[in-house]
């Protein structure tokens, strides 16, 4: 469940890359692998990340780089518009025209479970913090480049004139937007509930946060009434009820959508903003200041003895189709691009999180977040039973978010209303 603007900057602090040449992929005019080392070979990718594209065909060819070790490969590269990237790629894929490596997007993993290549076996995969973590069908289909944790983001100022302190539980959460709320000069928590995906931190992925497991959905779609009281999903719903009657977002809090809001957040109309770490990107370009800007994570937990569990997500998965004519030469590059130096030097430029290991991550405006706290990170995954409940039932927990912030319904008769349709969704 990958939010709109979240791919659109997911390519800017953790964004990844990858893809292919417009309906050229593995095609029957490309040279054949073989053993010998001379053989010419055209490796076609594609990317769909501006700033990557910008690094990989300017900054730091990735072709020369790659010609320089194996120089009977060429790389061929090719820029696809973020919002056409998903389909583009299903369409090739329905056409057998997929290019030689390209990026899956997580949101679309599970319908190339019968695609790609396993990956299983190379020292790339072994040597990934999240790839055995995002199996499809038992099989690593694709390598994640970059990871990135939620956070929230406030504005200094408005802390320090109301002498707040960064919470570390839910409750000091909402004691913090009730402080603000009762100043009565900004609006305590922005977050865009007109366009409904700006509620995911809360709505998407606090039942995960609330049950210590990223794939916490998916153990939902083994059970009938996964929405029960007493269970995560539940649970969370609960504290998110109570942080919407607050009405932290304001008294129309389905008025005014995401840029609307990000550009109150940036004018200092606003205290905190809930977001992934590629909003950074976003508030600097709209002007805003670094020296007035914090983050924390979210405090979804009880109590400060309770663990602190936090979302990781994973991008850009890394794949070989079946249908590539040179997958020798392709695995060949996977283990080069996450093995080398190359890859070090792009997510250090990039500002991305790495998911190798022993690649250092030093971004110190993130690292404040994890200051004094034991934070547990959660690898967020939905698996291939999950999403087939999910669109029978159509369940869209960012819609719930609005439902809930609109009011009028009450929480357990959502919840009760959930349990029926799930059931019958399974059941289907």
């Amino acid at each position: 469940m990958i939010k709109k603007n979240l791919l659109k900057k997911v390519g800017l602090t953790l964004v990844g890359i990858t893809l292919l040449s417009a309906f050229a992929g593995c095609s029957k005019s490309q040279p054949t692998a073989t053993a010998d080392n001379n053989k010419k070979v055209t490796l076609k990718l594609a990317l769909w990340g501006e700033e990557d594209y910008k690094y990989l065909s300017e900054t730091n060819k990735l072709a020369d780089a790659y010609k320089k070790d194996h120089p009977n490969v060429t790389i061929e590269i090719e820029h696809i518009a973020p919002k056409e990237y998903g389909n583009t790629m299903k369409i090739r894929n329905s056409a057998n025209q997929l290019p030689d490596v390209f990026p899956i997007q997580q949101a679309q993993l599970t319908l190339y479970g019968d695609t790609m290549v396993p990956l299983n076996d190379l020292k790339a995969t072994q040597n990934n913090l999240y790839a055995n973590e995002t199996k499809i069908k038992g099989n690593v289909i694709g390598i994640p480049q970059s990871a990135f944790n939620e956070f929230v983001y406030y504005n200094k100022n408005i802390f320090k004139e109301y002498n707040l302190q960064v919470p570390k539980t839910w409750d000091e959460f909402l004691k913090v937007c009730q402080t603000i709320k009762d100043g009565k000069k900004y609006t305590p928590l922005l977050i865009g509930g007109k366009d409904g995906w700006p509620d995911y931190p809360f709505n998407e992925y606090m039942p995960m946060l609330e049950a210590g497991d990223g794939q916490y959905y998916n153990k939902m779609a083994t059970q009938d009434a996964p929405f029960t009281k007493g269970q995560p999903f539940y649970n969370a719903y609960e504290k998110i009820q109570k942080l919407y009657d607050v009405k932290v977002s304001g008294d129309d809090p389905l008025g005014y959508g995401w840029d609307q809001e990000r550009a109150m957040f940036v004018a200092g109309k606003g205290a905190m903003m809930a977001a992934g770490s590629w909003y950074k990107g976003d508030y600097n370009q709209n002007g805003g200041k670094d020296e007035n800007l914090g983050v924390f994570l979210l405090p979804t937990r009880n109590t400060t003895s309770d663990p602190f569990y936090t979302t990781a997500m994973t991008e850009f998965f890394w794949g070989i189709p079946k249908t590539c004519k040179n997958q020798k030469e392709a695995k060949e590059f996977l283990e080069w691009f996450f093995g080398s130096d190359y890859y070090a030097k792009l997510v250090g430029a990039l500002q991305q999180k790495p998911t190798v290991k022993g690649v250092n991550y030093d971004d110190k405006f993130f690292a404040q977040a994890f200051e004094g706290v034991d934070a547990k990170p959660v690898t967020v995954f939905y698996d291939d039973n999950y999403n087939k409940v999910m669109n029978a039932m159509k369940f869209d927990v960012k819609g719930l978010g609005q439902q809930q912030m609109a009011g009028k319904t009450s929480l357990d008769s959502i919840m009760n209303d959930l349990n029926a349709q799930w059931k019958k969704a399974r059941g289907n």
